[in-house]
């Protein structure tokens, strides 16, 4: 169909029909553009305004958790070092167990390895076997770190197989010092 064939068409209908077909394309054209462009949008953007709200309210708690915290005031942990007498060997081994105790570490054995004797003090080596998972020797370690300034472990060995999983055995090698006797 051409133009003049749609035109004459156009003016065969009468008043009443040409009415509604020109409301018809002024809804087609203002509607459609609506529903499919506007309004999608307009969902999106109060979905993403939401979300930056609960973000903003998230944020606000964090800090004011953070600010509580900041408030508490720490007080410094002085540790007086000081090497134990020669005969509290006993005392610094019920310390490292009562350490052991605390992580939930089972002791296989404890072996000395030797001694040398220093100017004041006698560097005692020993070795530590224990059956333990590893989250338990992470803890072991960090306990007998803070705690315990004058053991030192110089070696660590962790080995696990199928007949102890998820438990392992732990090899430690560590050396600390006694005051010597005078």
């Amino acid at each position: 169909m051409n133009i003049k064939a749609i035109k004459s068409k156009f003016e065969s209908l009468s008043q009443r029909e040409r009415f509604i077909i020109l409301i018809n394309l002024v809804a087609i054209v203002v509607v459609v553009p609506y529903m499919l462009l506007y309004s999608p949008s307009s969902v999106s953007v109060k979905n993403k305004k939401q979300a930056i709200q609960n973000l903003k309210k998230e944020i606000e708690a964090s800090n004011a958790a953070l600010a509580s915290q900041a408030a508490i005031p720490k007080k410094p942990v002085v540790e007086k070092i000081t090497l134990p007498e020669a005969e509290d060997l006993s005392g610094m081994l019920a310390a490292i167990s009562r350490e052991a105790t605390i992580a939930n570490v089972d002791f296989v054995s404890i072996a000395p390895e030797g001694f040398e004797h220093k100017n004041k003090f006698i560097e005692l080596k020993v070795k530590i076997e224990l059956r333990v998972k590893f989250r338990e020797l992470y803890d072991f370690i960090k306990n007998v770190e803070a705690r315990h300034k004058l053991f030192l472990i110089q070696e660590l060995k962790f080995e696990t197989n199928a007949s102890l999983y998820p438990s392992g055995v732990a090899l430690l090698k560590a050396v600390t010092y006694l005051r010597k006797k005078e």
